[in-house]
């Protein structure tokens, strides 16, 4: 007795593992404990929150001005990401969850030193590719997209809240709490709409 390898068992556990993996790896590179060993001083200062203003303003930005362009586009990068993994979701299409996923990261990139970021979003890239890759979404409902979608949905008004207290720290709870709500979410999905 042969089983199907596209069977829809096969998929969702691969689909999990995949979401664990991207879950494992915002965990480790928003801890960077390379950051901290280097140097415990000044991982602060080398955010790239921080850092891509900077950047701006030596090459004739105004730092306030640079500081809301990034802010601003961070924010927008994480509401597409949410709005683009919420149709993915809906339309059942890898490589749109993908590209979501993507966005989601970049948004969150900021709240970490600058080649740590680039690290990330490095691995970040790999990751979702081989999850557009192996996994085949099924289309799921409205509703059911939405609740398994509150994890950037969560980050995304935790950052349009907060974001304007230049707090990292506050940003990265906030994060931690989308993603705690989105498990709550996802553990009461009924069991036709988890496997999707």
């Amino acid at each position: 007795m042969t089983r199907d390898p596209s069977s829809p068992l096969r998929e969702n556990r691969l689909q999990i593992v995949f979401d664990l993996a991207i879950v494992i790896l915002f965990a480790i590179f928003l801890w960077a404990p390379w950051e901290r060993i280097a140097d415990a001083g000044s991982s602060a200062a080398t955010m790239a929150w921080l850092a891509l203003p900077m950047v701006l303003a030596r090459h004739g930005l105004h730092l306030e001005y640079a500081t809301t362009t990034v802010t601003i586009s961070a924010l927008a990068a994480a509401a597409l990401g949410a709005l683009l993994s919420i149709a993915a979701r809906f339309r059942g299409s890898a490589a749109l969850c993908a590209v979501g996923a993507f966005l989601f990261g970049c948004s969150v990139a900021i709240l970490m030193p600058l080649w740590t970021a680039l690290g990330f979003l490095g691995a970040l890239l790999l990751i979702v590719a081989l999850r557009a890759r192996f996994v085949a979404m099924r289309p799921v409902a409205a509703l059911v997209a939405v609740l398994s979608e509150l994890w950037p949905l969560g980050y995304v008004a935790g950052f349009a809240a907060f974001a304007w207290r230049y707090n990292p720290q506050l940003l990265i709870k906030t994060l931690v709490i989308a993603l705690g709500m989105s498990l709550v979410a996802r553990a009461l999905l009924p069991s036709t709409g988890a496997a999707s």
